[in-house]
């Protein structure tokens, strides 16, 4: 098993990953450079997404009784 180490430097951020590769792999350099692009992108559309609104809850919590939210 080989490891390769890398990173780039984006707008975002550092980001560094590693692929691990059996050592009779026959991915081409070009092929190798595509994985690393490919983490890199899948990372990038991570830390730019939109935040995630969270649902209002159905109820409120006072001193352990559950109150049911007014509409």
């Amino acid at each position: 098993m080989i490891k390769i180490d890398f990173e780039f430097e984006t707008p975002h951020g550092k980001f560094a990953d590693a692929l691990h590769l059996p050592d009779d792999h026959t991915f081409t350099d070009a092929e190798i450079q595509t994985m690393k692009e490919q983490r890199r992108g899948n990372w990038v559309a991570i830390v730019t997404a939109p935040p995630v609104e969270e649902p209002a809850p159905e109820f409120i919590e006072i001193d352990g009784v559950k109150y049911v939210k007014a509409q």
